[in-house]
């Protein structure tokens, strides 16, 4: 069936195509006799001026100091290196070269390559890594005495990074006299290294519970390559692509652990089905994935007053491990019409439909003796994955109220429509009706600013998280009273309420007693100053506050449904930063830069059970603060050479010193020095 809708829109495509290019030609071509007859007597060859290769080579040494935690400095390979880097530039028309190589250490690199033969071969690779230090978060057991629940410490004094990189290629060929397009384009997500697993290892609730932390080895790859085509065909340009991806796991994509016997005695008899021997089981399965999407894109020329495009995508998801299929398809069209100087529309249309296959079950066994139980392997019931359509339509009006004052209206109205939704105890229909006005403002060449405000009313929220209703409000500010200095002020606000939320009890849903409420806060600020001749200096400020108040659900071995009424979960970030840029002389050139960072959360329970022996809250309490220094220089030196220098300083600290959250102390010094010298 899409097979057939392609090749439908292709003839169709085709045939406006035909007719559009042989009348645009028939006119091309009209207008073209005539312009070479005036043209002809003055027509003069252009010739490309001489650019000389430009060369660099760079090289230095990384030292780094550590104390504590690698959180420190969350992105940076705490370890010494060398350094090295270099840039060729090289024009001879009609080539074009460019090659970028810096490698700061081997978890940190950027490689850049580029070639152009006119505009009929382009072709850019590019390489970005870096590396990520995470947690190792420590468990801990509030009452050793008892078995269940217990903890199972596996990684204690483990240090864990994870390696990502993202490499890019493109390749477009164009044809020589006429804007037709092939092109090429791969892409590979990378991950290397060792993270931290923590679940819960035995039979669940039928036996002993026990948390565990263990070393997981990481080593992914997303692989997605892409081929497509398009081309101006007069008045209308056509784009067709298919890319295929693959999402693959070449270390651990599943743990075994032993698991004890389930089901089989006291304290509690076992549901129906429950029985299981104990032996080693599989567990924490990452499944390796593939999809394919062909993608058929349609716009007429941007230059008139009425615009129109229009896109159709169809996806295929597979996940190879359980079998689990998904079919997508999703297409889209607007509109824009400029009726006036002043005014005009724009429509949009989205429509998006999602089919999954999912298996009834998936089996497992034990891996030591995989037939233990009589009736074969055991398996696990798969409920039926959610299927659904979504339509959003939508008109936006821009009107020009005078040459400083532009005014935007925009409708929106989403609906879902939902199959097997009552098995996840989900609404089989949603309405979502957005309204956004805003106007840009111009008071004088000096002062500008934007005000934005939404607000989305939801009927059938999906789940706990979405609001019935939500208001939000934006305000920024651009100033530049004077040529020597530049500010920047933005503020956005917005509440979020819901009446009340769903709680599943005996696979039955329970209404929360009060409502729910979310409200978040963010503020930038930014100061550029060049106060004195040769230098600049930036002073920003940014402020982030979360505040969310809802009901909490608790069930205890009775069973019995407890809720903790109006539970406060509050989140705080403030970030001051400032840098500095001087220029000393011609040849040396200053850099200094601090950066502190304050952040805290906390929620706060009620519920007596939640406070004794220790507060459950304070697992989650965070107040630490985050410090970064910098200073560095360039300096030219005689026959080409630059000579850097680079220190930067960063220290993260636990105000809280709380000995039940993951925050660690640390301190780092880093120091660079490299050598460059220039062709």
């Amino acid at each position: 069936m899409k097979n057939k809708i392609i090749y439908g829109l292709i003839l169709t495509v085709g045939i406006l195509v035909s007719a559009a290019w042989a009348e645009e030609t028939a006119k091309e071509d009209a207008a073209a006799s005539k312009e070479n007859e005036v043209m002809e007597a003055d027509h003069e060859e252009y010739v490309f001026p001489l650019i000389k290769p430009e060369l660099s080579l760079s090289g230095g040494y990384r030292y780094v100091h550590l104390n504590g935690s690698t959180r420190v400095d969350e992105y940076e390979y705490l370890h010494n290196s060398w350094m090295f880097g270099g840039e060729l530039r090289a024009f001879k028309f009609p080539h074009r070269f460019h090659l970028e190589i810096d490698f700061k250490d081997r978890k940190d690199y950027f490689g850049d390559v580029g070639y152009a033969y006119e505009d009929i071969i382009v072709f850019r690779g590019i390489n970005r890594t870096l590396f990520h230090n995470l947690d190792n978060i420590l468990l801990i057991d509030l009452d050793p005495t008892t078995p269940s629940p217990g903890v199972d410490v596996r990684d204690a004094g483990e240090t864990y990074g994870v390696k990502t990189s993202i490499s890019n290629a493109f390749l477009r060929l164009k044809a020589p006299t006429y804007p037709f397009h092939v092109y090429f384009e791969g892409m590979q997500v990378r991950k290397d290294g060792e993270q931290q697993q923590r679940d819960i290892i035995g039979a669940g609730y039928f036996n002993n519970i026990v948390r565990t932390s263990q070393k997981r080895d990481v080593e992914t790859k997303a692989n997605t390559l892409t081929v497509g085509t398009n081309g101006h065909f007069g008045p209308i340009e056509v784009d067709y692509s298919h890319s295929e991806k693959k999402f693959t796991v070449d270390e651990d994509n599943v743990l075994y652990d032993t698991y004890t016997p389930a089901g089989f005695g006291p304290p509690l008899p076992p549901p129906l089905g429950s029985v299981r021997n104990g032996g080693v089981y599989p567990h924490n399965l990452i499944p390796e994935q593939k999809s394919s999407t062909d993608t058929i894109k349609v716009h007429t020329s941007y230059t008139g007053a009425l615009v129109a495009a229009t896109t159709f995508t169809w996806m295929d998801k597979e996940n190879r491990d359980s079998g689990a299929k998904g079919t997508y398809f999703i297409g889209s069209g607007n509109v824009s019409w400029i009726a006036s100087r002043d005014l005009a529309f724009f429509v949009k249309y989205r429509y998006a439909e999602s089919h999954m296959n999912t298996p009834d079950s998936v089996e497992f066994a034990d891996v030591c003796s995989s037939s233990l139980n009589a009736a074969g392997n055991y398996e696990c019931v798969i409920r039926e994955a959610i299927s659904k359509r979504v339509g959003t339509a939508s008109i936006l009006v821009r009107y020009r109220l005078t040459s400083g004052i532009v005014l935007k209206g925009e409708y929106a109205h989403e609906t879902v429509d939902r199959e097997a939704a009552d098995q996840w105890f989900m609404p089989p229909s949603s309405q979502k009706n957005t309204v956004t006005l805003s106007t840009d403002i111009r008071l004088s060449k000096q002062l500008k600013t934007n005000i934005k405000f939404i607000h989305k009313s939801i009927q059938n929220p999906a789940t706990n998280i979405e609001p019935d209703r939500a208001n939000e409000g934006h305000v920024s500010v651009t100033w530049t009273p004077a040529p020597w200095i530049t500010t920047l002020a933005s503020f956005r606000l917005a509440r979020e309420h819901r009446n009340n939320l769903q709680f599943l009890f005996d696979n039955e849903p329970v209404d929360s007693p009060d409502e729910r409420k979310n409200r978040w806060e963010r503020f930038f600020g930014s100061v550029s100053l060049f106060p004195v001749k040769n230098l600049t200096a930036t002073l920003s400020f940014f402020y982030m506050h979360n505040k969310q108040t809802e009901d909490l659900a608790y069930s205890d071995p009775v069973p019995e449904l407890h809720f903790d009424s109006s539970v406060k979960n509050t989140s705080m970030v403030k970030n001051v930063s400032l840098d500095l840029r001087y220029l000393l002389s011609k040849h040396v050139a200053l850099n200094a830069g601090v950066s502190n960072t304050d952040s805290n959360g906390k929620f706060h329970p009620t519920d007596p059970n939640l406070l004794i022996p220790v507060s459950i809250a304070s697992f989650s309490e965070l107040k630490m603060r985050e410090t970064i220094y910098s200073v560095g220089s360039d300096i030219d030196l005689t026959g080409g050479f630059m000579l850097g220098t680079h220190y930067k300083y960063a220290r993260l600290k636990d105000l809280a010193d709380n000995p039940y959250d993951d925050i660690q102390n640390g301190e780092a010094h880093i120091v660079m020095l490299s050598l460059t010298k220039r062709w």
